[in-house]
């Protein structure tokens, strides 16, 4: 009430969308997985253009992207549009931690124009035009294999239908087996123990 005793309507509370923080999505993104995944593996199944970043942190090492293939292929399904067959491995420390294969379909003729006269790498297309598509999780599921998921990138003129395969070790201790079966931090830790064993360093 106020002054006078008149009731007064409290203001409504700010709402939180959700997908506050999440910059490749306009809508509320649900990443609640059904099927028994790990934390971490949650983590990466809902990446959402993030992918390289999250495992560049989580083994604290770099993380490139190496391409197998990227051909212009025919496809009855998009008669007019530039369709492309692309395959890529993200790798860190000479070892896949993902392989991506993608069908990216080009509808629009300018963006066509950038990728087939200016050479604008597929893989480049979204930065190039400053647009954050609208990511979709189609599917999660485990094979004896390991991890898969597939996902679309989306925007007015292209779409990029992705399946990703992630090994069932990718997190284990044993994932980097030709190190020693370490853990990148583990193994520049040792490495600084080392130093300070030589150089007689004793930490405080």
């Amino acid at each position: 009430m106020d002054a006078n005793g008149v009731p007064v309507k409290a203001a409504p509370s700010a709402q939180v969308p959700g997908h506050f923080g999440d910059i490749m999505s306009s809508r509320e993104t649900t990443t609640v997985l059904d099927g028994g995944f790990s934390p971490l593996e949650r983590i990466v199944l809902t990446a959402n253009g993030n992918l390289q970043r999250i495992l560049s942190a989580y083994f604290n090492s770099k993380v490139t992207v190496d391409l197998v293939r990227n051909n212009q292929v025919d496809s009855a399904d998009y008669p007019d549009a530039l369709v492309f067959d692309r395959e890529v491995d993200i790798m860190c420390l000479n070892k896949v931690c993902c392989n991506a294969k993608s069908t990216v379909i080009i509808s629009r003729p300018e963006y066509a124009r950038l990728v087939t006269v200016d050479k604008v790498g597929i893989g480049q297309l979204f930065r190039y035009l400053n647009i954050l598509p609208e990511f979709r999780l189609i599917n999660v599921f485990r094979t004896e294999q390991g991890l898969l998921r597939d996902y679309s990138l989306e925007c007015d003129g292209v779409r990029c239908i992705i399946r990703e395969e992630f090994p069932n070790n990718l997190f284990a201790a044993d994932f980097f087996a030709h190190r020693s079966g370490r853990h990148p931090d583990e193994i520049n830790n040792l490495r600084v123990d080392a130093v300070n064993a030589i150089s007689g360093y004793q930490p405080l």
